[in-house]
């Protein structure tokens, strides 16, 4: 298939009951732009643990750190808000808390 609408045509004709889905593995894209970064000193049995976690998941040992750094800070805004009710259009604010972004608490 050439280009986005090929695809959506086929998927929109095509009886996917034909296929075996059993196998098929979650993706995740990442299209947001990396536009900082940081150097951390983990202990080597630390990051032999990430770096085989990341395999097991087959994903980037640094997306997968990334993604236990965002969902520790989802939870943790997640028990902040059980306290008290989140303002509208602040979704975000202990990642950017934690980034240091201008709406930081």
């Amino acid at each position: 298939m050439k280009s986005d609408e090929d695809a959506d045509a086929w998927l929109q004709a095509a009886d996917l009951t034909e296929y075996d889905l059993s196998d098929m593995k979650k993706v995740r894209f990442e299209l947001a732009r990396k536009d900082a970064s940081i150097s951390l000193r983990l202990p080597a049995a630390l990051l032999a643990t990430l770096k085989a976690e990341a395999a097991k998941a087959n994903m980037p040992t640094q997306r997968l750190i990334r993604t236990m750094i965002e969902a520790q800070l989802d939870q943790k805004a997640a028990r902040q808000g059980d306290a008290a009710a989140k303002p509208a259009g602040r979704k975000d604010a202990g990642r950017k808390a934690a980034r240091g972004g201008k709406h930081a608490a």
